[in-house]
């Protein structure tokens, strides 16, 4: 698949995150909780996200080298077990089996992951300075609902700024990656500088 199709997919997946919070009126359902549909809504985030970050992969955008290749291809493993964990949700899989505790810890590391793979696009600058601030946006949405818990002193990570942030973030970074110049444009470029 091309980086502009990725970059829609991406686009697509992105407030399905946000429509779950406010089919359920913004309140955290734990796991095994959510119903099909919000199960199918929260894998149709990660698919959205995996699609992202195979585009970013496509696109070097966290450099050339082996580093750069590695920190973008670790997400790709960890999304893919968090969309295992929704598969496992509906097929009502035991949340003590190790494979469920792997799947479920594959969520937060993946945005964990997310936000490396934002800061190596950013120091990378393969890509123009706007489609390296994109991933970024993606990667603080962790931190940023991890500081806002802390000092509003809440218990639980707030869903609706959660919701709001993935939809805009992974929004804005299909669009990034639907407009940014496509490796073959970019060596067309290069070769004729």
């Amino acid at each position: 698949m091309n980086v502009r199709t990725l970059g829609y997919i991406t686009m697509l997946c992105a407030p399905t995150l946000l429509i779950d919070a406010y089919r359920h009126g913004m309140a955290r359902t734990l796991n095994g909780e959510n119903d099909l549909t919000g199960n199918l809504l929260t894998m149709a985030f990660a698919v959205g996200w995996w699609c992202a970050m195979l585009a970013l992969r496509q696109l070097s955008a966290t450099g050339r080298g082996l580093l750069g290749r590695i920190v973008v291809t670790a997400p790709l493993i960890t999304i893919a077990f968090a969309v295992l964990q929704e598969i496992l949700d509906i097929a009502h899989v035991n949340m003590q089996s190790p494979l469920y505790v792997v799947s479920d810890l594959a969520w937060p590391l993946s945005m964990l992951l997310t936000f490396v793979v934002s800061v190596a696009v950013l120091v990378a600058r393969v890509l123009p300075l706007p489609h390296r601030l994109a991933p970024l946006f993606c990667g603080i949405s962790l931190p940023v609902g991890m500081v806002y818990m802390i000092m509003a002193r809440l218990e639980d990570m707030p869903i609706a700024e959660f919701g709001w942030h993935t939809a805009i973030g992974w929004f804005l970074l299909g669009l990034a990656l639907v407009a940014s110049p496509q490796r073959e444009e970019r060596q067309v470029t290069l070769a004729a500088a």
